[in-house]
C-alpha cells in the first residue's frame, strides 16, 4: 500500500494527485481480494459437500465452517458434482481451516476499507467529490457518500463549536454563503486544520491517542453469518 498522501506544505493539486494514486492502489488491492475471495468460496462449497457426504450433519457443518445453515443448505441443493470420499475427522479439520481463513479475510477487507476512509478528509480538502472517490476505489457511491457525510458531520460540529466560541469572544468565523458542496467540504477541512495548528501553537492540542485497528471491531456485511 502506498504511503498516505500529505496535505500541509504542498500545493492542493499535488496532494490531489497523491490522493488519486492512493485510491487507485486501494482499488487494485480490492480487486485482488475479491479474486481471492471467489476462489475461497469455490473451495468452501467443495469442502461442505465432502463433509456432508462423510456423514456430518448440515447443522454441524454450518457451525464448524462459520456459515449460516440456510447458506449451507442452499449450496447442497445446487451441488451437481460427486464429492470425494474422506474421513470424518479430515472433513472436520478442513471445516475449521475454512472458518479461520474466513476470519482472516474479513479482517483484511476491513483493513482495506479503513485505509480508504483514512483519506476522506484529505480528499474533501483538495476538492475530490464522493462520486470520483467511489469511481477510483470501486466502492458503491452510496457507501462513499455515507463516509463523506460522517466526516462532514464531525467537521461541521467542530465548526459550530468554533463559531459559538468566536461569537462569545465577539468574533464571527462563519463559512461563505455562496460555496458549492465540494467547496464547502474543502473549506471545512482547511478550517479544521487551521484550528488544530493554532491549538498546537499554544500547546492546547488534545493528547488523545487514536485506537489501533482491531479486526474484531466490525466484520463486512457479506462475510457475516447468514
Amino acid at each position: 500500500m502506498t504511503k498516505k498522501p500529505g496535505l500541509r506544505r504542498k500545493p492542493p493539486e499535488e496532494v490531489a494527485e497523491e490522493v488519486r494514486v492512493f485510491l487507485t492502489r486501494i482499488h487494485r488491492r480490492r480487486k485482488r481480494f475479491r479474486a481471492a475471495y471467489e476462489k475461497h468460496l469455490r473451495e468452501v462449497r467443495k469442502r461442505v459437500v465432502e463433509a456432508v457426504s462423510a456423514g456430518i450433519s448440515l447443522e454441524e457443518v454450518a457451525k464448524a465452517s462459520g456459515y449460516a445453515l440456510k447458506t449451507v443448505s442452499r449450496w447442497m441443493k445446487k451441488c451437481r458434482t460427486t464429492a470425494q470420499e474422506i474421513e470424518v475427522e479430515t472433513a472436520r479439520e478442513r471445516l475449521n481451516t475454512i472458518q479461520a481463513r474466513r476470519r482472516r479475510m474479513a479482517a483484511e477487507e476491513l483493513m482495506i476499507s479503513t485505509k480508504a476512509r483514512s483519506v476522506i478528509r484529505k480528499a474533501m480538502g483538495v476538492g475530490i467529490p464522493a462520486t470520483e472517490f467511489a469511481e477510483l476505489t470501486d466502492y458503491e457511491v452510496t457507501t462513499v457518500e455515507r463516509w463523506f457525510a460522517s466526516a462532514r458531520r464531525v467537521l461541521a460540529q467542530a465548526q459550530r463549536r468554533q463559531e459559538i466560541a468566536s461569537v462569545k469572544r465577539g468574533k464571527a468565523n462563519r463559512p461563505p454563503q455562496d460555496l458549492s458542496p465540494v467547496e464547502y467540504d474543502r473549506w471545512l477541512v482547511q478550517n479544521d486544520l487551521a484550528r488544530k495548528a493554532l491549538l498546537r501553537k499554544y500547546g492546547l492540542a488534545s493528547k488523545h491517542r487514536r485506537r489501533r485497528f482491531s479486526p474484531s471491531r466490525r466484520r463486512p456485511r457479506h462475510l457475516r453469518r447468514g
